[in-house]
């Protein structure tokens, strides 16, 4: 066993990326990105809780507003499309009232993944993969 745990280190030392080298700059745009991905799945998470009632577009910008969340601030359109593509994989559902209010509503499908996201977060190859559809040309 001994004789494993010595050769262990050498190899160790070895690394395929040696040749590149990383400014603060890649470090922090490394860094933002990662965080950026984290706040995807946190607003996922939140809209999937927030639609257990019905709410109007308009509604889940405040109340994510009050969450801390800033994503729409100043894209408030996009979360038009963003409920959109949610309800394209159906996991949300929407009606129109008097064809002027657009409601939306979680979906069955939708409880399933918010539970999921609670407990997994975004290692889940699926919820990833959504995450990045449902962000795509953000």
């Amino acid at each position: 066993m001994d004789k494993r745990l010595k050769n262990l280190q050498p190899s160790l030392k070895k690394t395929y990326f040696n040749h590149l080298h990383f400014t603060a700059e890649h470090r922090k745009e490394i860094l933002k990105k990662i965080q950026m991905k984290d706040k995807e799945e946190e607003v996922l998470l939140a809209v999937l809780q927030l639609l257990h009632n019905r709410k109007t577009g308009f509604e889940l910008i405040e109340l994510l507003r009050a969450r801390g969340f800033q994503r729409f601030e100043k894209k408030e359109g996009f979360i038009y499309t963003f409920l959109h593509r949610l309800e394209q994989k159906n996991i949300i559902t929407s009606e129109w009232e008097d064809e002027k209010v657009k409601y939306y509503k979680i979906d069955r499908k939708g409880k399933k993944l918010e539970k999921k996201l609670e407990i997994e977060g975004g290692r889940n190859k699926d919820i990833r993969e959504l995450i990045e559809w449902v962000y795509v040309n953000e």
